[in-house]
């Protein structure tokens, strides 16, 4: 079994003027669990002045088995 995949993304605004406009989602950590739990604390702790709408800390799972089309994951 492989190690376990953890990233932490961050969701940023490509224009700050306009809200209606969807974040534009960035992976800022890949690797393993410690790691990304210290990244998500870093840029948590300063999303409100650098404006992201989203901090994300995620464990990333594995496909065994897939039929048709998936939705789309951001």
């Amino acid at each position: 079994m492989a190690d376990e995949m953890w990233t932490v993304q961050i969701g940023e605004m490509p224009d700050p003027a306009n809200p209606g406009v969807p974040p534009v989602p960035t992976t800022v950590y890949e690797g393993d669990e410690a790691g990304a739990r210290k990244a998500y604390a870093e840029y948590s702790g300063k999303a409100d002045s650098e404006g992201y709408r989203y901090v994300m800390l995620r464990q990333v799972g594995e496909v065994i088995e897939l039929w048709g089309t998936p939705p789309a994951v951001g």
